[in-house]
């Protein structure tokens, strides 16, 4: 359950567009799917903030391809972000 919720913290971290906090939740992330259980939730936290994925990194096999899954992610970021704005 840890790395579904750290999900929704880097959510909210790339909403916010706070890098900082975000890395911390990447190396989180990437410590505790380490063994390949929900390996694919450090890519999303990648796509969300629009960051590369490491050079070391092996992508898994999304049904759209990584340039979809990834537009799809980060509009769902900005989308958000977007919405702030205007509420203010």
């Amino acid at each position: 359950m840890t790395p579904t919720l750290e999900v929704a913290v880097a959510f909210h971290q790339a909403v916010l567009d706070d890098h900082e906090a975000l890395n911390a939740t990447i190396a989180r992330l990437r410590e505790q799917t380490s063994d390949g259980t929900f390996a694919c939730y450090t890519d999303i936290a990648h796509f969300m903030a629009d960051l590369p994925l490491p050079a070391d990194h092996t992508p898994p096999r999304w049904l759209d391809g990584e340039g979809a899954t990834r537009a799809r992610w980060r509009a769902i970021v900005t989308v958000r972000r977007d919405l702030l704005r205007t509420a203010r």
